[in-house]
């Protein structure tokens, strides 16, 4: 009986353990954002502003020295109360036109640039990427393109969501493809930073005494706390599955008036 109740044990501990999920990665997940001017606008003057923001990684050695390697997954970025995305104005581009040759979308549907950076075993690239906007201004498609020493060339879509948030007015949902989790056989790539630009910028509408130049991003308030909040959560992969093993969130604020 005794023999039988250890067997038992020992196949109980064996059970917990294949069931338990693996450990969070180490690297410590980081994202910072600005919105220039800080001074918010208002409902009848809405005030144009540009938004730069960055999720990033100062190292992941803490994972890389212990020969593991990690991927985003998915992420989901949280913008604050007070802004307003009129992308439903402005020019679009079709994802597989931007694919294909992105030079064939109208004037007006890239929205934004960005410097990116991945790290891997063995494998260090530097990317850049420009956002178009989707018809409907219903989100963004992402063009990634690399050099050296890979050739790289992905898109990444992403959705935008207005909210009903007290801190937050749109989510921007993303997930990155199996191409640039993995860009290499035996390679996973860790987005060491995606420095993105969204620029001032207007398209103008209607004619005469009626014609309007209305902004891609604007401000109409500040919170009484004086502070823009932003937050930005991610799902990372440590395989070549996607199958999510951990994830972060990060918040920040600006200061606005």
């Amino acid at each position: 009986m005794k023999r039988i109740a250890l067997i038992a044990v020992a196949a109980l501990i064996a059970l917990a353990v294949a069931a338990s999920p693996a450990s969070a990665i180490l690297s410590v997940q980081k994202f910072s954002a600005v919105v220039k001017p800080a001074k918010a606008g208002t409902k009848k003057k809405p005030q144009p502003v540009s938004l730069s923001a960055n999720p990033y990684f100062d190292t992941n050695a803490p994972d890389l020295d212990n020969q593991v390697q990690f991927a985003t997954v998915n992420a989901n970025v949280f913008f604050p109360k007070g802004g307003v995305y009129n992308g439903k104005y402005f020019p679009s581009c079709a994802p597989s036109t931007v694919f294909q040759d992105e030079k064939q979308c109208p004037k007006g549907s890239r929205v934004g640039t960005a410097d990116g950076f991945g790290k891997g075993l063995g494998l260090d690239e530097s990317v850049k990427g420009q956002f178009f906007n989707v018809p409907g201004g219903k989100g963004t498609t992402l063009l990634v393109t690399g050099e050296s020493p890979l050739i790289i060339r992905e898109i990444v879509n992403s959705t935008l969501t207005t909210l009903s948030d007290p801190d937050y007015s749109y989510k921007l949902s993303f997930s990155v493809p199996r191409n640039l989790q993995s860009p290499a056989p035996g390679v996973i790539a860790s987005v060491m930073k995606f420095n993105s630009t969204i620029p001032v910028q207007y398209v103008t509408k209607g004619t005469g005494k009626k014609k309007k130049k209305i902004p891609l991003l604007a401000t109409t308030s500040c919170p009484p706390s004086g502070q823009w909040k932003f937050k930005y959560i991610a799902d990372y992969t440590t395989t070549f599955d996607s199958a999510i093993e951990s994830s972060q969130t990060v918040e920040t604020t600006q200061k606005c008036s």
